[in-house]
């Protein structure tokens, strides 16, 4: 490397640039035509011939800036009175922590609970977890080796050509996958669960029991109910989405909620029903718009649930715009969303405080494990994903959060020790 200009005959005077690298793509280049490279592996012969001619121009891309007088540039220096004052040690001691001083133990927990009880959580709630999938395959008529079958599906591509007599027969095969899927996730998210738990923070009051109370309380409402009035038009609904909706209804009531003025709870809670309500139907238009249902489906299935007539029209009617038809869905959508929201003000201040755990247990796995199911069926079984009856799938999901939750709260605690000299570690001098 060149020593800066004019740091050489110059006497003391500053120098005037110094020579820095030549910014270059080629890197990049020669990434991108790795990773065509290794598609081209799985996709065809053609991304392979293209991902090889990208990587050789990146090569001899690279190589040029390589060359003698080419991969280096001059780069000015900023004027001496524009520069930062340098920096200046100053010899001293670090002050050390005492016990009921500010600062002590600022970030690190005196006791958090072993990984060891998330595995004990996760393996507890796995065995709870069947329990309202086999009640959903009695009660739909199906038997208790469709819940299972469906399961083992989320692996073996084959399962969805099944006809439904199949999937309510026994197959030892696929028992056994399930039962192995099953038991696998179970371990991994309960591991898991075990490991975030001590890093996880507090939820608000209002914030665990609106993300859980509401989605709960509204998704069964809307499932009864459609379920009463139009049970075949209940199977168009997707109900991933539709919980998704319901979670941001209550998280949006909750923070409206805890923003507005306490004195009165439950005008607070009816204005923070009516902001969640308008932000609740977002998930739902997103998918059908994504899903190439159109902007007014979602509208047209929520009048379904006190139309009785709606449930013989066929997919393309309920694609279009009917004025009679969005008016009771925005009544509907405005009388729940009101009703919720009054229904969290009034609950507010009786309502007990929730464990960290416990809320994070009845949130975030039952949302983790319901979305990687989801996803992962979707890629391997499409078909399939629309045979599993997702409000049952997502009650079990809440039941062995809950259930992990509870062993892991009533594990014991690990004392951590502070950091420093301990009775266990060699005197430093």
């Amino acid at each position: 490397m060149e020593m800066p200009t004019g740091e050489l005959g110059q006497g003391n005077e500053p120098p005037e640039s110094v020579e820095m690298p030549r910014p270059t793509v080629a890197p990049l280049v020669v990434s991108l035509g790795l990773a065509l490279l290794a598609v081209g592996v799985v996709a065809s012969l053609a991304m392979i011939a293209v991902g090889g001619l990208v990587l050789v121009c990146g090569l001899a891309l690279w190589i040029f800036d390589l060359l003698p007088g080419r991969g280096h540039m001059h780069e000015p220096l900023v004027a001496v009175e524009l520069r930062a004052p340098p920096v200046l040690a100053t010899p001293g001691a670090v002050e050390h922590l005492e016990r009921d001083k500010p600062g002590y133990r600022l970030r690190m927990p005196e006791q958090v609970h072993p990984i060891s009880a998330g595995v004990r959580g996760g393996l507890a709630g796995g065995l709870v977890m069947p329990v309202p999938a086999l009640a959903y395959g009695l009660l739909s008529g199906h038997g208790i080796w469709y819940p299972g079958n469906l399961l083992a599906g989320m692996l073996l591509p084959g399962v969805g050509r099944m006809s439904v007599e199949d999937l309510e027969s026994f197959h030892l095969p696929l028992v056994l996958l399930a039962i192995v899927i099953h038991a696998s996730t179970a371990l991994v998210v309960g591991l898991v669960y075990g490991v975030l738990m001590p890093t996880l923070p507090r939820i608000h009051r209002p914030i665990a029991w609106g993300a859980l109370l509401m989605p709960v309380l509204w998704t069964a409402a809307s499932y009864l109910l459609m379920g009463r009035v139009n049970p075949v038009l209940r199977a168009h609904v997707e109900w991933p989405w539709f919980i998704a909706s319901q979670f941001i209804f209550g998280l949006a009531a909750a923070s409206g909620l805890m923003l507005s003025d306490r004195k009165n709870l439950v005008l607070s809670g009816l204005l923070g029903g009516i902001m969640g309500g308008l932000l609740m139907p977002l998930p739902a238009v997103l998918w059908s718009v994504l899903s190439g249902y159109g902007l007014w489906y979602p509208a047209n299935l929520l009048a379904a649930m006190v139309m009785p007539g709606m449930d013989h029209l066929p997919v393309e009617s309920l694609e279009q715009f009917h004025i009679e038809w969005l008016l009771p869905a925005v009544a509907i959508h405005l009388a729940m969303s009101a009703s919720f929201g009054t229904v969290l003000g009034f609950l507010w201040p009786r309502l007990p405080s929730i464990p960290a755990p416990l809320a994070w247990g009845g949130l975030l796995l039952p949302v983790l494990w319901t979305a990687m199911s989801y996803g992962l069926m979707g890629v391997v079984n499409p078909v399939l994903q629309q045979r599993v009856d997702w409000p049952w799938f997502v009650v079990s999901q809440f039941v062995f959060g809950v259930t992990a939750a509870i062993v892991v709260i009533r594990s014991e605690l690990v004392h951590i020790p502070p950091a420093g000299r301990g009775p266990d570690r060699w005197a430093i001098t």
